[in-house]
């Protein structure tokens, strides 16, 4: 039988192939997870008990990263003042560039270890630094703290990582809150007319980027696979406590509000089936009108967190992701003149 290829709903100059196959293999394992448990953010004992089993699990794993040929560091920084700690994983050789990374949990687990799998992977076939972010969890429901560490975090990088690593181009990166931490600190820096001419591009998965809930999350059911919709908008609420829906569209904590003008290519990935789809719809929508550089990948049968799932569309989906990021550091020619603020 003749293999038939279709392609992921897409809006931008790129595309994955996947096939029928593909497609549905994803759907059977759809099937597996309507039976698991849903992960339900606002519930605070749940994210403290997943947040333990996690750091138990790597305390009992080896040390270091699951790929050999990837040095591993920790590296505290400061950035006016701000102190933040940097997971630092180094591929052998020269590197191209640096790869900011903000890891997922909902704001209130999560580490910068629990990424060291995908990022060994960007460390190595992308020949890149990687920097992942251990920024503070909101486990006291606020939720500024972790936007003051990415910015930080990405004030840092931007400004250190000719003398620190030997590059001089960074893509930025992030997996739900992560996306929504990345975005900030962009959007943040950009404001404050910080120079972003060495950012080569974003690469956000599945964020949240209006923190009041966008139409898809606020109708979101509790079928939601992976994690439980109307939880997550609950979350939200918690994190913004004590804020109308004018103070949780405020720039400096819903991106979608922002002036995206001059920010640099950005690649949104997110799956169909995701309670947080508009805001990766809306979100491109907007960087697309103001910048002309982005692109939207819509992952068939995709639910929350679909690049991590067992499946031939994420693994087709996290090569794609490393040869964007390839191509965006190869496209962003370096201007050794250019003095970083």
């Amino acid at each position: 039988m003749k293999k038939v290829t279709v392609k992921m709903t897409i809006i931008g100059p790129d595309a994955v192939p996947l096939t029928t196959s593909d497609r549905l293999s994803a759907a059977r394992f759809n099937r597996v997870l309507r039976w698991a448990p849903r992960f339900k953010p606002h519930r605070r004992w749940q994210s403290l008990l997943l947040h333990a089993v996690l750091r138990a699990t790597q305390a009992l794993s080896s040390a270091g990263t699951a790929c050999p040929n990837v040095d591993t560091s920790r590296r505290m920084i400061c950035w006016e003042g701000h102190h933040a700690e940097l997971r630092v994983l180094r591929p052998k050789g020269q590197s191209k560039g640096i790869y900011l990374d903000f890891h997922g949990g909902a704001w209130v687990m999560g580490n910068a270890r629990f990424n060291d799998r995908v990022n060994s992977g960007i460390a190595t076939e992308c020949q890149m630094v990687v920097a992942s972010v251990e920024y503070r969890l909101a486990r006291d429901d606020r939720i500024r703290p972790s936007i003051e560490d990415a910015l930080a975090a990405t004030g840092w990088t931007l400004e250190n990582m000719r003398n620190e690593f030997g590059v001089d181009r960074a893509v930025l990166g992030g997996e739900s809150s992560g996306a929504h931490l990345a975005a900030c600190a962009l959007t943040s820096l950009s404001r404050r007319q910080f120079d972003l001419s060495a950012v080569a591009g974003a690469l956000l998965f599945y964020g949240t980027y209006d923190m009041a809930g966008t139409p898809s999350l606020r109708k979101s059911s509790a079928e939601a696979l992976i994690m439980h919709g109307p939880s997550a908008l609950e979350n939200l609420m918690r994190l913004t406590s004590g804020m109308d829906e004018a103070q949780r569209r405020s720039p400096w904590l819903s991106p979608l509000f922002c002036d995206l003008t001059g920010l640099p290519p950005a690649l949104f990935v997110v799956g169909e089936l995701d309670p947080v789809l508009d805001d990766s719809l809306l979100m491109y929508n907007k960087w697309q009108n103001e910048n002309h550089n982005a692109t939207l990948l819509i992952v068939p049968e995709g639910p929350h967190g679909m690049n991590r799932l067992p499946t031939t569309e994420a693994k087709k989906i996290n090569d794609f992701t490393r040869q964007w990021i390839r191509k965006a550091v190869e496209r962003q020619a370096p201007n050794r003149d250019v003095v970083l603020h």
